[in-house]
């Protein structure tokens, strides 16, 4: 595997990527580490992309815990693919894997320089890959799921009921995926438990992007969850595009985003 493609593949894994410099081996910026023999202090000299709570070390020493049996120098400068570990006055991270800064990692250096921001576009871009179908369109109207209204008889009651509701979308534009109708139908989880708290709750007159995924490839997940999803299929197992993640909906006015994202210029344009 080149060691651009390792690069990237790392950063799709990792989230704390940061440029650092070694500045002790086998030690830690925490007490709370006794066992120091795969743990290196490194100073955070640029953070690539990172979490808030993780958005702010750029400057600081923290402790890295190495992964496999790649060993590193005092003074090496690297970019350290890491996710969170200990929190404490300091912070120690567990590293998936560096790489010298080189050419290897020049596009993930080129990034801006909001990492919070960085690691959002990225999160929205994986989100935006594993999508069935992306439109934009507006809600023309909102309705409860009739396929799924028996499912509380087919299945115990739970605080955690989804109460599945059908948002019909008349589309304006295709950005991924192969629509030929007019419309699209969106199923979600109406209730506000907190299950289904992040995912979006489609009202008529709602104007924005919509990114989709099949039911048949939610029912990933086991247990009453899993079957309540698959209830929401029908009876008789038809695909149907749900809504179920904070991402799955923008509105028209937002600047950032999948917005962003769908007019950033294609390699092909280059």
């Amino acid at each position: 595997m080149p060691a651009s493609s390792s690069a990237e593949s790392l950063a799709q894994q990792a989230r704390f990527v940061f440029k650092g410099t070694v500045k002790k081996l086998n030690a830690s910026t925490m007490p709370e580490i006794e066992d120091t023999e795969r743990t290196v202090i490194v100073r955070v000299d640029e953070i690539i992309h990172a979490p808030e709570v993780l958005s702010h070390y750029a400057g600081q020493d923290i402790t890295v815990r190495l992964s496999g049996r790649k060993k590193v120098k005092v003074g090496e400068l690297a970019v350290f693919f890491t996710n969170g570990w200990l929190y404490g006055k300091s912070v120690a991270v567990q590293s998936l894997g560096q790489h010298p800064v080189g050419q290897a990692t020049a596009a993930l250096l080129s990034a801006t320089a909001d990492p919070v921001r960085n690691l959002a576009d990225r999160d929205m871009k994986k989100h935006y890959d594993e999508a069935d179908l992306v439109v934009s369109g507006k809600v023309t109207s909102v309705r409860l799921a009739a396929d799924v209204a028996d499912a509380p008889r087919r299945l115990p009651p739970s605080e955690h009921d989804p109460h599945w509701q059908e948002a019909v979308v008349e589309v304006d534009a295709v950005h991924k995926g192969k629509h030929d109708k007019k419309t699209v139908v969106i199923r979600f989880p109406s209730s506000r438990d907190i299950v289904w708290a992040d995912a979006p709750k489609f009202r008529p007159g709602q104007e924005g992007h919509f990114v989709l995924h099949k039911t048949q490839k939610t029912q990933r997940g086991s247990g009453r969850a899993g079957a309540r999803l698959a209830a929401a299929a029908g009876a008789g197992g038809e695909e149907a595009y749900t809504a179920l993640h904070a991402d799955d909906f923008q509105p028209l006015h937002q600047p950032d985003g999948i917005k962003a994202l769908l007019n950033a210029p294609s390699p092909d344009d280059h």
